[in-house]
């Protein structure tokens, strides 16, 4: 039988899991494969607020996004602003707690919000995308400079055992003010590329969690070395034209407990399984940090049953 790390192995690389692997987010992690760490620091007297400066926004589900006002309005502010210390005794304090409870699951260690979602809380929706259209070198020394910050952990990580590393970032709501995939490819995708490979270097797996609006940008992730991309809302998605794409490429790490509690829950969820994934893996089934333990354990018998061989 293998590990919970062998069998989230096994998915990413389509070597053929025993069983789909479950991650359960948040802290019920009782049935998961996988063990999240939370590399963000929020201040101490309020989690609200970022290390970067910017006011966090709780979603309910637990999840933090990408706040709309800009933190730093003006240039001046910005020519100023230094990235936040590493401080990397209290980031990874809770290191020797959490790999007491881990055992011999995945070790995943995740930004709360990275890349381009950090510059956009920091500078704000509108003003992230002029910056991208016009102030093109004064975006990109922020940009390197939030880059830098995230790509300097990666070796720590992996000596403190973490198996991969999770970005949590996106490119704008497609009606407002969206960074299209072309201009991206222009300006971003060789930075993220450089990033990728870095952490691939020191044997991270690179999971990539991105919005149900940039699934156009899931092909150009897996060209410059994303393992797994985390799918947040497979109701809103074409899963089945994504698998077209994608499936047997990519692995597709998709949230499941939002497609449970009705009468055909076990073949909507199969169905997504079947689009998304392949007989030798490419999929994992997530569920949020808010489910109910009951929920959890009705999602745990459906999936376990997923058979892929």
């Amino acid at each position: 039988m293998l590990t919970r790390k062998a069998l989230v192995d096994h998915a990413i690389q389509f070597k053929n899991p025993e069983r789909v692997p479950v991650w359960v987010d948040g802290d019920n992690i009782g049935l998961s494969d996988i063990l999240t760490y939370d590399l963000s620091l929020p201040d101490p007297n309020d989690p609200t607020l970022s290390e970067w400066g910017f006011r966090r926004v709780r979603r309910t589900d637990g999840s933090w996004v990408v706040p709309v006002e800009p933190t730093l309005p003006e240039w001046s502010q910005v020519d100023v602003y230094q990235a936040p210390p590493q401080d990397v005794k209290r980031r990874l304090a809770r290191v020797p707690q959490a790999a007491k409870v881990c055992g011999d699951r995945y070790r995943l260690a995740s930004f709360g919000l990275s890349g381009y979602s950090v510059y956009s809380a920091l500078r704000g929706a509108e003003l992230s995308a002029v910056d991208f259209l016009i102030e093109t070198t004064r975006f990109m020394e922020l940009m390197e400079l939030i880059f830098e910050f995230e790509t300097d952990m990666f070796d720590l990580l992996a000596r403190k055992g973490f198996h991969g590393i999770e970005f949590c970032d996106d490119w704008g709501p497609r009606k407002t003010s969206r960074v299209t995939l072309s201009l991206w490819r222009v300006l971003l995708r060789e930075h993220y590329a450089k990033q990728f490979k870095r952490a691939k270097e020191v044997g991270l797996h690179v999971w990539f969690s991105v919005s149900a609006e940039c699934a156009e940008f899931f092909g150009d992730l897996r060209e410059i070395g994303a393992d797994v991309v985390r799918v947040e809302t497979p109701a809103t998605m074409e899963c089945a034209s994504l698998g077209r794409l994608h499936r047997g490429r990519l692995c597709f790490a998709t949230r499941v407990d939002e497609l449970y509690g009705q009468e055909t829950s076990a073949q909507t969820i199969r169905n997504v399984r079947e689009c998304l994934g392949v007989l030798t893996g490419g999929f994992i089934a997530t569920i949020g940090a808010n489910v109910s333990h009951e929920n959890i354990r009705g999602i745990y018998d459906i999936v376990k049953e997923f058979k892929n061989a």
